[in-house]
């Protein structure tokens, strides 16, 4: 079975793979196995895609609305702006499908050194195993 399986990518267009939550914790905001935090989504995407019968946002068509716009600022760690690709994103999962984007986003956010996945937010400041 793939690790990085499709629902790495999240309803909202986050990659989920680079959670501090994952694996452990949560295997992405589609799968069985959510954190408590994903599980609760305060930001509503998980009941906006219920109600609007989606697997993401980018398959809605209010697509992108206003709810994603306001997601874009909302998170800031380390100087980085988690949020601000994500319609984006969206809309390169739907040009390429969800498992390809992962792959990439699996290929993005890899270590080239140690191949460990970098958590978001420590991209910058990533403690490589192999440059002790």
């Amino acid at each position: 079975m793939n690790k990085y399986s499709p629902d790495l990518a999240g309803i909202c267009g986050l990659f989920c793979g680079s959670c501090p939550a994952f694996p452990e914790e949560c295997e992405g905001c589609l799968s069985g196995k959510l954190s408590p935090k994903c599980a609760d989504c305060r930001h509503g995407f998980r009941s906006c895609a219920k109600e609007k019968g989606v697997t993401r946002c980018n398959e809605c068509s209010d697509f992108p609305c206003r709810r994603l716009e306001d997601f874009i600022p909302v998170h800031v760690e380390n100087g980085i702006v988690h949020h601000k690709n994500v319609i984006n994103d969206l809309k390169l999962i739907s040009e390429i499908g969800a498992q390809n984007w992962v792959d990439l986003k699996v290929k993005e956010n890899t270590c080239s050194l140690c191949g460990e996945i970098i958590i978001w937010h420590e991209a910058e400041t990533h403690k490589c195993k192999m440059r002790s």
